[in-house]
């Protein structure tokens, strides 16, 4: 019967041991970078790092006054940029601002651009043009 503790015990330990490794997959690192659209500092926004990987889900964050930080899974990622804006005196049909979404697809739902996340490289800035 001791044994048999002794044996439980251990198999115990071990699965607690590891069942508390940290996060699965690869590192994160801490990134950050600024964002601009034909030259000037995107006011507000978000931007997400989709890896390559597809059992890995994308990381993501706001964009304030041209800048972003966040942490990021190491590896090879996809970037998607989104922001929009006011357009001054047009309306939509309800009396609402009307807003536009002025990054082309190009860099969001059909983003050509990507970043390779490393503790090597941990600035990522982005200039995009129309």
């Amino acid at each position: 019967m001791r044994a048999m503790r002794a044996v439980l015990f251990a198999i115990g330990i071990v699965g607690f041991t590891v069942g508390c490794g940290g996060e699965p997959g690869p590192k994160k690192y801490d990134i950050s970078g600024t964002v601009k659209f034909e030259g000037k500092e995107i006011v507000e926004g978000d931007i997400m790092f989709v890896p390559d990987d597809k059992s890995i889900g994308p990381e993501g964050a706001k964009i304030a006054n041209g800048k972003y930080s966040m942490r990021a899974r190491e590896g090879k990622n996809r970037v998607e940029i989104r922001a929009t804006r006011v357009i001054v005196g047009k309306k939509g049909s309800m009396g609402e601002d009307w807003v536009d979404q002025f990054v082309p697809e190009k860099y969001n739902s059909k983003s050509t651009l990507s970043a390779d996340i490393s503790a090597a490289k941990t600035t990522h800035d982005f200039d995009m043009t129309k």
